[in-house]
């Protein structure tokens, strides 16, 4: 079966030859509605697409319906407000239209005030414990490099120390003298590397 391309206009169409649900001229609304309903922007607001910032969380005071959005402008990014669906659905009055930008303005700028002072706040707290933390990382690492340097020192000391004929005491004492001076190496590596991250931190903030 070979699916015939869909035209580009209607192949025929004859305004009011059959009943329909709808008459022609509120068919023709609807269309315009649903296409300017489109946004050509890719933005996704919530909870929906658009930039609006209250799409679909809206009711009508009068006849409590979701309000419908629509944008409109050269682009299509200007929202605006209206309560249409009972006028699309039973053609009833429109209960209330209104522009998007004024409104959408006040709400951001009120949940900014809400939220403002909060998130400030948590993230004050966030970086103070965020370096509180690196701190305590840092002073064990010191400790632990203090630790390692003392007990390689020991080591040092004691294979100096001992009777070179006595072949597998000495062996012993180089083997300890090694892993402690290998310890000091990692732990040396791992300061290092917590003070450049600390100094690249302070720098980003």
């Amino acid at each position: 079966m070979v699916q015939a391309r869909r035209a580009a206009g209607r192949r025929a169409l004859k305004p009011g030859a059959h009943d329909g649900y709808v008459n022609w001229e509120r068919f023709e609304a609807i269309r315009t509605m649903v296409s300017s309903n489109l946004p050509t922007s890719r933005h996704h607001g919530a909870p929906k697409h658009g930039e609006a910032l209250l799409a679909g969380l809206i009711r009508c005071r009068r006849c409590c319906r979701k309000l419908t959005l629509c944008y409109s402008g050269m682009k299509h990014h200007i929202p605006r407000y209206s309560c249409s669906r009972g006028w699309m659905d039973n053609g009833e009055p429109r209960c209330i239209a209104f522009g998007g930008l004024r409104v959408d303005d006040a709400i951001e700028e009120a949940l900014l005030g809400v939220v403002g002072p909060g998130a400030v706040a948590a993230a004050t707290v966030a970086a103070a414990e965020a370096t509180h933390q690196k701190e305590q990382v840092r002073e064990a690492l010191g400790r632990d490099l203090e630790a390692a340097r003392y007990a390689a020192d020991r080591a040092f000391r004691q294979y100096d120390a001992a009777d070179p004929a006595k072949r597998l005491v000495a062996a012993e004492l180089e083997g300890r003298r090694n892993r402690s001076l290998a310890r000091v190496a990692e732990v040396e590596i791992a300061a290092h590397d917590a003070a450049v991250f600390a100094v690249r931190a302070c720098e980003t903030n």
